[in-house]
C-alpha cells in the first residue's frame, strides 16, 4: 500500500501537468525540471488574473507578478515549489500542520490552472461529512464521506474564519480539475484473435467517465444502457467536447459508419455513460467532485470495468480520487483503467489517479511499439513505486467524431486522436473480452491476467510501459496467473542494516495439467539485491504454488533505483511481474529544530527545504517546529523558515547553501534575527505593507521564499554562508501619508537589492534626497471605480528572470491623484488594474513593458487610463512580430491595447473578442481572443483581418475598439505583415472629457510592422450618435505627423466616438475605431 514518505531523493513533489492537450493529435513538448523563467521584455504583456483564496485573500497573478492584498494581522509566505507559485497565510499553516487541508488551496498556479480565476465561487470537497460547520452541502460524495460545495467568493472570509475554529477532523480539498485530453490499433491488442474465439465483450459494462458519450453515432448506436450528467453547469448530455465518444468507439465501436474498419476492442460490450468533464475551449475539464461521484454511481451500477482518460497531477501521499478508486475496487471488484497522462518523459510525473493501487494505469505506445514521446513515466512520486501499469495503442487512433461536437474538431465521421487517453480504452476494452471469457473475475484477477502476459519493449523500463504492451489474446489463452501483479518494494534505508525480507509471489493454474515454470529476474538490480527462492517451480493442475522474492540490503553496496521483471516461462506460457526497488545512497540524518523568540518551540512554524540540483531536485514544506529526514550523504539544500510568535511577530531565516556532509542538526533559532528598521522623511506616514524575499538561482534551479506583512512586525536572519553566487534578496515597503484634502494620501514605495545573502535584518532611513517625485494621475472611464498599483522589481542578473517581488498600493478613486515617491535603487514594472467598489476586479488592467528606474531628486508626471484606448502591434515576447505569415498560415497575436501614455493592457477577461479574417466576403476564420491563426493560399491574395473588443458595464469609454487591416501577402513574404495601428491622442480631462464648445485637437499615432510601408494618408471621422453618423473632421498633415480637429457643439453632452483611416506607400490600409472615445461634459 502507498506511503506518505519523508524521502529526500529526486522530486517527491509533482510539478503541474495535464494529461491530454485536448482531443486532437497531442501537440506539447517535453516538459523539463523546474528552470527559471525567461525575463520580462518589450511586449511581455500578459493578462492580470485575480484568486481568491479559501482564507478570503486575494491574489492578483499576471506573468511571474504574485501579489497579495494585505489583512490585518495576518502575514504571507510566499515560496516557490516545483515550478508552482505558493501563497500561504500565516492563519492556515495550524490547519495545514494538522493535515486538514489541500495545500492545492495555496498553490496559486494549480489554482490559474483549474481555471478559478473565472469563478464566482470556490469549490470545494470536504472529506468529512461534518467536518465544517456552516457549509452549504452540496452534491454527497460517498466514495470520500463527504461532500462537494461551491463557497460564494463574497463569503469565504467569513467561512475560513468558522473553518480554522471548526475543522477538527476530516479535510478540506480543492476541488481541482482534471483533464481528458483504428484501423490498425484495435489489432495490436490482440482483439481479433478473441473474436474469433468468441469473445467480444457481451455481457460485460463498460463505464466511461468522460465528457459524455453521443450514440447518435451509428458506431454507438444501442450501446448506451444507462447515463448520467454529473455536472450541474451543463444540462445536455450531449457530448459537446468529443473526447468521451472518441473513447466509447474506441472500446465498443461497431464501426458501422465505417464497413467495420473502425471497429472497437469490444464491439459486444454496452456502456454507462458518466458525463463528467465539459469542453472549454477545445479541452475537457473535469471536476474531482463530479469524477467521485460517478465513480460511485458506476461501481453500483455494476460497471465491471470504468475507463477513465483523464488525470492531473499526483503528489506524496492519496488524494480523493486515488482513495476512491481503492475503496471502491476492494468494495466492489471493479477495475478501474485509468490513463497515465501525458506531456514529457521526466521521471515522477505519472498522473493521478491512475497512481492509485489498484489502478490500471496506461501508457501510450505507437504502432510500432515505441513508447509514445508524450507518454508520461514513472516511478510513483514518494515510494518509487511501478507505474504506470501497461501500455496499450495510443498514438494518431482513429475513432468516432461526436455529431454534437463543437467547432474544434475535424469534421467526418471519424477523427485522429494521440494521448494516454487513446490508449486506456484499448486496454478497457480488452479487459472487458477477458471478463467475458470469465464472468467470475473481480478486478485484481483482471488486473493479473493482462498485465502478466503483456509483451514488454525492452528499449523501455517498466516505468516507461510497466508490464508491457497488451495482448489480450495470450491473457486469454494462457492458463496460469501471478499474484500480485507487481512488485513496488519501496525504500531500502540507509545504513542497510535490517534483515533481509521476502515477498510472496503466487502462480495460479487453471488448466487441467501441471505447470513447471523457470524464473529468473531480469532488470537493472545488483548481484545479491533481490534473490529467488527456487528457480524451478511446478503449479499443480487447478492449484497454486509461490516463490519467494527476498530483498537483502546488506548484499551489495550499489545504490539507486532499480527496476526489472520476474520472467517466468513454461514453453509458450510467460509471466512477467514488474518490479521496483530503491537502494538508498550513503545519507546523512538531517534533524531541523526551530525555537521562537522566548526560546520555546513556536507555534507556528513552516519550513521547507529544496535541493537545487537538476538531476536531484526535491523539495520538503514542514509545518511542525521539528523534523528529521534523511538526505544524500554531501548534498547541498536550500533552507527558509517562517516561524511566528503568539504577538504576530515573523521571523523569516534561511540557509542558502546547507551542506548534508554527515548527520547534523540545524537549529533555527528566532533570536537570532533583526527587524527591519525602515523610515520615510514623513514622520506622519504609517507602513501599510513590508515584504522581503531572497531568490536563489545561479547555475542551479531558481527557488525563492518570502514573506509579505506588517513591517514593524517581520525580523529576518541569513544563518548560512554569505556571499553566494547567484543570490539575491529583495526587499519592499510601502508608507502611506496623513489624509490630504486635494488628492489622495501621499504614498512611499521604496526597494532594495542585496546580492550574495539573505539580510539579518535591515536598516534603511530614506531622506528627501533619496526620493524621486512621481505625480501619478488616474484618470476615469468608468464609475465608483478605484485603481490598484502594484510594483515589481524584476531583476534579470539574479538568474531569476521574470520572478520579482511585488507591492500593492493603496487604492485611490478615480478620477484622481496622487504623489508618490520612489527611491532609485531598484527599477519598476507597474501594473494599474480597476476594481469596483465592492471588491470586483474590472477587466481592464495596464502596465509598463520595461522597467523604469526613477532617479533621486528628479520630478516624474504619469497618466494611466488617459484618452482612448488603442489597438497595438506591439512584438510579442522575444521579438517575434504581433502578427506574421508562416509557410502558408497567418499567426496573430496582439498584445490588446493602449492608453494614451502607451501603457499597454491585456483584458483580464477572455470574453469580447473577436478576430476575423476574410478574403473578399468569404470568411476564412474566426477566433474569440487576441490570438488567430488561419490558412492561407500561397499565391498573392488580399485580406481583410478585423479586430473588435467590447468593454462591459461599468465601463463609460472605449466601450468598442475595432481595427480592421486590408493588406496583399503570398507565399514569398514571409515574417512581419504589413501593418500599422493608429493611436488616438487628445488632451483630456482627468475624467476622459472635454468642456462643450470647445474645440480638440486629436494627434494620431502609428505603430508599424517592419514590413509596414510609409503613411501617405490619414483621416479621421467623429461620431456624436454612437457610429450611428459620421462626420469628417479636418484633418492636416506636417512634417509625417497628422492632427484632426474635432469641434464640439455648445449645447453637446454625452459621447465623441472617433474613426481613423491610414494608407501607407504599398497601398495597404488600417481603419481604427473607438466608441465613446470620451465624454463632453
Amino acid at each position: 500500500m502507498r506511503q506518505r514518505r519523508l524521502l529526500a531523493y529526486g522530486a517527491l513533489g509533482a510539478t503541474l501537468a495535464t494529461l491530454l492537450v485536448g482531443v486532437t493529435p497531442a501537440t506539447a513538448q517535453p516538459t523539463p525540471a523546474p528552470s527559471a523563467p525567461s525575463a520580462p521584455t518589450v511586449g511581455d504583456a500578459e493578462p492580470t488574473r485575480r484568486l481568491t483564496l479559501f482564507t478570503g485573500d486575494r491574489v492578483t497573478v499576471r506573468g511571474r507578478e504574485v501579489t497579495v492584498a494585505p489583512r490585518d494581522g495576518v502575514h504571507f509566505v510566499r515560496l516557490q515549489r516545483d515550478r508552482a507559485d505558493y501563497v500561504i497565510p500565516s492563519d492556515a499553516i495550524p490547519l495545514l500542520r494538522a493535515d486538514r487541508l489541500d495545500e492545492r488551496l495555496f498553490n496559486v498556479t494549480a489554482l490559474l490552472e483549474f481555471g478559478f480565476d473565472e469563478l464566482s465561487y470556490l469549490p470545494l470537497v470536504v472529506s468529512d461529512a461534518t467536518a465544517v460547520r456552516g457549509l452549504d452541502t452540496g452534491r454527497e460524495l460517498e466514495a470520500v464521506d463527504g461532500f462537494a460545495t461551491r463557497v460564494p467568493l463574497a463569503d469565504l472570509a467569513k467561512t475560513w474564519q468558522t473553518t480554522r475554529t471548526s475543522l477538527t477532523r476530516g479535510k478540506v480539498w480543492a476541488d481541482g480539475v482534471r483533464q481528458s485530453k483504428l484501423e490498425t490499433s484495435v489489432p495490436m491488442t490482440g482483439a481479433p484473435a478473441a473474436w474469433a474465439a468468441g469473445y467480444d465483450g457481451t455481457g460485460v459494462k463498460v463505464a466511461v467517465l468522460d465528457s459524455g458519450i453521443d450514440d447518435s453515432h451509428p458506431d454507438l448506436a444501442g450501446k448506451v444502457v444507462a447515463r448520467r450528467n454529473f455536472v450541474p453547469e451543463i444540462e445536455t448530455a450531449l457530448d459537446l467536447n468529443g473526447h468521451g465518444t472518441h473513447v466509447s468507439s474506441t472500446i465498443v465501436g461497431s464501426g458501422a459508419a465505417s464497413g467495420g474498419r473502425y471497429r472497437g476492442v469490444a464491439p459486444g460490450a454496452t456502456l454507462l455513460d458518466g458525463k463528467v468533464c465539459w469542453n472549454a475551449e477545445g479541452r475537457g475539464n473535469c471536476s474531482d467532485s463530479a469524477i467521485l461521484a460517478a465513480m460511485q454511481w458506476a461501481a453500483e451500477s455494476g460497471a465491471t470495468i470504468v475507463n477513465m482518460s483523464l488525470g492531473g497531477q499526483d503528489a506524496v501521499g492519496v488524494d480523493p480520487l486515488e482513495q476512491a478508486v481503492n475503496d471502491l475496487t476492494a468494495e466492489y471488484g471493479t477495475l478501474f483503467v485509468v490513463a497515465a497522462g501525458n506531456y514529457n518523459g521526466w521521471q515522477f510525473r505519472v498522473g493521478s489517479p491512475s497512481t492509485a493501487d489498484a489502478a490500471l494505469s496506461v501508457a501510450n505506445v505507437d504502432r510500432a511499439g515505441e513508447l509514445n514521446w508524450s507518454s508520461l513515466r514513472g516511478p510513483r512520486i514518494g515510494d518509487y513505486g511501478v507505474k504506470p501499469d501497461i501500455g496499450g495503442p495510443g498514438t494518431e487512433i482513429t475513432a468516432a467524431r461526436s455529431p454534437s461536437a463543437l467547432g474544434h474538431l475535424p469534421t467526418g465521421s471519424y477523427f485522429a486522436a494521440t494521448g494516454t487517453s487513446m490508449a486506456a480504452p484499448h486496454v478497457a476494452g480488452a479487459a472487458a473480452l477477458l471478463t467475458q471469457a470469465h464472468p467470475d473475475w473481480k478486478a485484481t484477477q483482471l488486473k493479473e491476467a493482462l498485465m502478466a502476459t503483456a509483451a514488454p519493449n525492452l528499449a523501455y523500463d517498466v516505468f516507461a510501459q510497466g508490464a508491457g504492451f497488451v495482448d489480450v489474446d495470450k491473457a486469454l489463452r494462457q492458463p496460469v496467473t501471478v499474484s500480485p501483479a507487481s512488485l513496488s518494494l519501496g525504500v531500502l534505508e540507509w545504513p542497510h542494516t535490517e534483515a533481509p525480507t521476502a515477498r510472496t509471489m503466487t502462480y495460479h493454474n487453471r488448466g487441467d495439467r501441471p505447470v513447471t515454470l523457470d524464473l529468473a529476474l531480469d532488470g537493472t538490480a545488483p548481484p545479491g539485491l533481490l534473490t529467488l527462492s527456487a528457480t524451478t517451480l511446478t503449479v499443480p493442475a487447478g492449484g497454486d504454488a509461490t516463490v519467494q522474492v527476498t530483498v537483502d540490503e546488506r548484499a551489495s553496496t550499489s545504490y539507486g533505483l532499480y527496476s526489472g521483471r520476474l520472467v517466468a516461462t513454461a514453453g509458450d506460457v510467460t509471466l512477467r511481474t514488474p518490479f521496483s526497488v530503491y537502494h538508498e545512497e550513503p545519507a546523512a540524518g538531517l534533524t531541523i529544530d526551530a525555537i521562537g523568540r522566548d526560546g520555546g518551540a513556536p507555534a507556528t512554524v513552516l519550513v521547507e527545504l529544496v535541493n537545487p540540483d537538476p538531476q536531484n531536485y526535491a523539495s520538503h514544506t514542514f509545518y511542525t517546529s521539528s523534523a528529521s529526514l534523511r538526505v544524500p550523504l554531501n548534498s547541498s539544500w536550500r533552507l527558509s523558515a517562517y516561524i511566528e510568535e503568539a504577538d504576530g511577530t515573523v521571523s523569516l531565516l534561511t540557509d542558502n547553501r546547507l551542506v548534508a556532509g554527515t548527520d547534523r542538526k540545524v537549529v533555527l533559532d528566532a533570536r537570532k534575527a533583526r527587524p527591519l528598521d525602515i523610515t520615510v522623511p514623513d514622520r506622519r506616514a504609517r507602513a501599510q505593507d513590508a515584504s522581503v524575499m531572497v531568490l536563489r538561482g545561479g547555475d542551479r534551479l531558481v527557488t525563492y521564499a518570502g514573506v509579505t506583512g506588517d513591517l514593524d512586525k517581520i525580523l529576518t536572519a541569513d544563518v548560512g554562508p554569505t556571499d553566494l553566487p547567484g543570490v539575491t534578496t529583495q526587499v519592499h515597503a510601502v508608507f502611506q501619508g496623513p489624509a490630504r484634502r486635494d488628492s489622495a494620501p501621499d504614498v512611499y514605495q521604496l526597494g532594495w537589492r542585496i546580492r550574495g545573502s539573505f539580510v539579518t535584518g535591515l536598516v534603511r532611513h530614506v531622506s528627501r534626497e533619496d526620493l524621486a517625485t512621481v505625480q501619478a494621475e488616474y484618470a476615469q472611464n468608468a464609475t465608483g471605480v478605484a485603481a490598484w498599483r502594484i510594483n515589481g522589481s524584476p531583476d534579470p542578473d539574479s538568474g531569476g528572470g521574470g520572478l520579482m517581488l511585488t507591492s500593492q498600493l493603496p487604492a485611490v478613486a478615480t478620477p484622481g491623484r496622487r504623489t508618490e515617491y520612489y527611491n532609485g535603487d531598484v527599477p519598476w514594472l507597474t501594473d494599474v488594474q480597476e476594481e469596483t467598489v465592492d471588491g470586483g476586479l474590472l477587466i481592464l488592467n495596464l502596465a509598463t513593458t520595461e522597467p523604469v528606474t526613477y532617479r533621486p531628486g528628479r520630478r516624474y508626471v504619469e497618466r494611466w487610463n488617459g484618452t482612448a484606448l488603442n489597438t497595438t502591434l506591439i512584438p510579442q515576447n522575444g521579438g517575434s512580430p504581433a502578427v506574421a505569415r508562416q509557410g502558408d498560415s497567418i499567426q496573430a497575436a496582439l498584445t490588446g491595447y493602449t492608453d494614451g501614455a502607451g501603457h499597454v493592457g491585456l483584458p483580464y477577461s477572455m470574453t469580447n473578442h473577436r478576430f476575423t479574417l476574410h478574403q473578399g466576403d468569404r470568411l476564412v476564420g474566426e477566433h474569440t481572443y487576441l490570438y488567430g491563426s488561419w490558412q492561407v493560399a500561397p499565391e498573392p491574395t488580399t485580406y481583410r483581418m478585423r479586430y473588435a473588443f467590447d468593454l462591459p458595464e461599468p465601463y463609460r469609454l472605449s466601450r468598442r475598439l475595432e481595427t480592421e487591416w486590408t493588406f496583399t501577402t503570398s507565399a514569398a513574404q514571409q515574417g512581419a505583415l504589413p501593418l500599422t495601428s493608429i493611436g488616438f491622442r487628445p488632451a483630456l480631462a482627468l475624467d476622459n472629457s472635454v468642456r462643450a464648445g470647445s474645440r480638440l485637437t486629436v494627434p494620431l499615432t502609428f505603430a508599424q510592422q517592419a514590413t509596414a510601408g510609409r503613411v501617405t494618408s490619414a483621416t479621421v471621422s467623429v461620431s456624436f450618435d454612437d457610429g450611428r453618423t459620421w462626420t469628417a473632421a479636418p484633418t492636416a498633415e506636417k512634417h509625417g505627423t497628422y492632427t484632426a480637429t474635432v469641434r464640439h457643439p455648445r449645447d453637446s453632452s454625452g459621447f465623441v466616438s472617433l474613426r481613423a483611416t491610414a494608407v501607407d506607400s504599398a497601398g495597404n490600409t488600417v481603419t481604427t475605431t473607438v466608441y465613446r472615445a470620451y465624454q463632453v461634459r
